[in-house]
C-alpha cells in the first residue's frame, strides 16, 4: 500500500509539473485492469514463496516471454509467427539450464529452506503469476495502441490511483490496517526506506511504460529475460559460483535464439536507413522502431 501510495503522490506531482496532454479517448475503467492484474501477479509471486524455493520462482520468470506472446495474440495486440514461440520456449529452457547449474533447484522447499508438502500449490500460484503478469504488459500495450494521446505519466498516475484504493480496501478487509500503522509508528525510520523504494519504483515504471509504448510488450519481456541472465552471470563472476557444462550450453541456447530472432526479423529489410528519414511516414517510423528493437535484444 505504501509503495503504491508514494508512487501515486510522485506521479501526481509529475502530472502537475509536466502537464501532459490528458487523453480524451480512454475510459476510466480501462486503467483498473492493469492495476488489478499487477496486484494479483505480485500476490501470487510472494505467496508462492511459502511453498517453493526462490530459485524455482526465478526459473518460472524465465518462461515469461512465451505467455506474453500468447496473451498478445489473445488480446489482439499482435500475431506472431511460429518460430517466435519456439524461440521464446528455448530462451526459457536455456535460462533454466543456466540457473540450475549455479543454484540448487527444488520445488519442495519454501523460501526459508524448510520442506513443504504443498509444492503443487506453489506451482499453481506461479502459473497464475505468469498469466496475470503477461496480461498486465499486454493490456498496457493495447491501451497505448488504442489511445495515441495517452501519456506514460497519465497511465502511471491512474494505475497507481486504482492500486492505492484497492490496496487500502484489502488492508481494511483483512484487518491489517491498524497493525501496519502501528508498526510504522514504532519504526518511523522505515518511512525513508518506503520513500526511496517508491522513487526507484516510479522511475522504473516510467522506463517500463516507455519500452512497452515504443517497442511493445514482447521486447520488454525479452529485455527482462535477458536481464535475469546477465544478473546471474555477474553473480557467478563476482562470487565465484561454479558453472557446469550444462550451464554454458544453456547460455549458448539463449544467445543463439536471440540471434536467430534478430536474423528472421532482418530478412528482406534494411534495418538502418538514414536517407529520407526526414519525412515522418508510418513505414519510416516502423523502421526506426525495428532498428531499436534489434539493438535492445
Amino acid at each position: 500500500f505504501t509503495n503504491r501510495f508514494w508512487t501515486l503522490v510522485m506521479s501526481g506531482l509529475m502530472m502537475i509539473y509536466f502537464k501532459p496532454r490528458t487523453s480524451r479517448t480512454t475510459i476510466i475503467y480501462e486503467y483498473s485492469f492493469p492495476s488489478i492484474s499487477n496486484m494479483l501477479s505480485s500476490w501470487c509471486q510472494y505467496e508462492a514463496l511459502r511453498y517453493v524455493s526462490f530459485p524455482a520462482v526465478t526459473i518460472f520468470k524465465a518462461f515469461k516471454l512465451a505467455p506474453v506472446m500468447v496473451m498478445g495474440k489473445l488480446l489482439g495486440n499482435h500475431s506472431y509467427p511460429q518460430h517466435e514461440y519456439v524461440a521464446a520456449i528455448f530462451i526459457g529452457v536455456g535460462i533454466a539450464m543456466f540457473m540450475t547449474s549455479t543454484d540448487e533447484l527444488t520445488f519442495d522447499l519454501d523460501v526459508h529452506g524448510e520442506h513443504t508438502s504443498a509444492k503443487w500449490t506453489g506451482v499453481m500460484l506461479l502459473l497464475f503469476y505468469l498469466f496475470f503478469d503477461s496480461f498486465t504488459s499486454q493490456w498496457q500495450s493495447r491501451m497505448f495502441k488504442s489511445h495515441r494521446d495517452l501519456s506514460m505519466i497519465e497511465l502511471m498516475f491512474a494505475t497507481s490511483a486504482f492500486s492505492t484504493v484497492l490496496s487500502f480496501i484489502t488492508l481494511v478487509h483483512d484487518g491489517n490496517l491498524w497493525p501496519a500503522f502501528d508498526f510504522i509508528k514504532r519504526h518511523s525510520e522505515i518511512q525513508l526506506h518506503f520513500f526511496v523504494f517508491s522513487i526507484c519504483s516510479t522511475v522504473g515504471q516510467l522506463f517500463i511504460f516507455y519500452t512497452i509504448k515504443n517497442f511493445g510488450a514482447v521486447v520488454f519481456a525479452i529485455i527482462m529475460t535477458t536481464r535475469v541472465l546477465i544478473s546471474i552471470a555477474f553473480s557467478v563472476f563476482l562470487y565465484g559460483h561454479n558453472v557446469t557444462a550444462t550451464g554454458f550450453f544453456g547460455l549458448v541456447i539463449v544467445v543463439a535464439c536471440v540471434g536467430y530472432r534478430i536474423k528472421r526479423k532482418a530478412e528482406g529489410r534494411q534495418l538502418i536507413k538514414w536517407k529520407g528519414m526526414g519525412e515522418k511516414s508510418e513505414k519510416e517510423v516502423e523502421l526506426v522502431q525495428e532498428w531499436h528493437e534489434h539493438i535492445d535484444t
